[in-house]
């Protein structure tokens, strides 16, 4: 079985990000102009390297604004991805990051540290959950795009979160020691024997 390669993006700056706010709503928080240059910037990357066939988003718009920067330089056609878009922070919604550090600490505690899935934010959604439609999400785009590189563009917390479960690789504590920048790369493969990344934001694995 030939690997297929899965390029995951976190998406460019958003709006929410100068904020400093906890947000996971499917409107809203566009990219800044910062962000745009940024997907920009990570499309003529993907250009130079070569390879890329395929290009999804998560459909909230900081994510398809990152997309639509990239595709404009690849001339790749974006498709939306179910499954990929940040966690859902529940009560914590459009909240400054003043207030929800503190809960944030200990639900990323509970997920990073102690591999307890079952924790989510109030209102929002489970560890568990957010795994098991990452994984959905990422073994369509393998199954659909077996040759070439497929990017998807998705959110930091929703990647940092899934990508150690699905590979073994992985480990938790690299993740939380190289958190994901605005466009910063995990890519990632998938063969016979799972998912494994091949290199964190720069870290090669």
């Amino acid at each position: 079985m030939t690997a297929a390669r899965v390029w995951v993006l976190r998406h460019g700056e958003s709006e929410g990000n100068v904020a400093n706010v906890w947000t996971s709503a499917h409107v809203g928080y566009p990219l800044t102009e910062k962000g745009r240059a940024q997907a920009r910037a990570a499309g003529e990357s993907f250009r130079e390297r070569g390879g890329v066939t395929a290009l999804y988003a998560s459909r909230i718009p900081r994510a398809q604004q990152t997309a639509t920067e990239i595709a404009e330089v690849l001339a790749v056609p974006v498709r939306t991805l179910p499954g990929v878009e940040e966690f859902d922070v529940g009560i914590h919604e459009g909240v400054h990051d003043d207030d929800v550090a503190p809960v944030a600490a200990e639900v990323f505690g509970r997920w990073m540290r102690d591999g307890d899935l079952s924790a989510g934010f109030e209102g929002g959604e489970s560890g568990e959950s957010i795994v098991a439609r990452m994984r959905a999400s990422f073994d369509l785009v393998a199954d659909e795009n077996p040759d070439g590189i497929s990017v998807v563009v998705s959110h930091g917390g929703a990647i940092a979160i899934a990508a150690p479960v699905l590979c073994s690789n992985l480990s938790a504590e690299v993740v939380v020691g190289h958190l994901l920048d605005n466009c910063d790369l995990v890519e990632l493969e998938r063969d016979a024997d799972g998912w494994h990344c091949v290199r964190w934001a720069g870290l090669d694995l």
